[in-house]
């Protein structure tokens, strides 16, 4: 994952619920960010279903890993509906 993409929350129906507080609700933007590693700033670590992504959230700037299946691409401004 790049980071500085804009990505949406959007958990697939067979994701667990998430123990974490950090993790928002469905339809929550943010942004992959990175995060240091024993490997260095890393967007990503490697995992189950894909992978987990560093992202800081909009809501409240808080930064989490999610797994990548559950996060979609912000569609783009001229992308979007009014």
């Amino acid at each position: 994952m790049v980071r500085g993409l804009r990505v949406v929350f959007s958990p697939s129906p067979d994701s667990r619920p998430p123990s974490s507080p950090s993790v928002p609700q469905a339809g929550t933007h943010g942004t992959v960010t990175a995060a240091r590693t024993p490997d260095g700033l890393r967007t990503y670590l490697d995992g189950p279903r894909g992978g987990l992504v560093y992202v800081e959230w909009d809501a409240d700037g808080l930064v989490c890993c999610v797994s990548m299946r559950d996060l979609t691409l912000e569609p783009a401004a001229d992308e979007r509906h009014p």
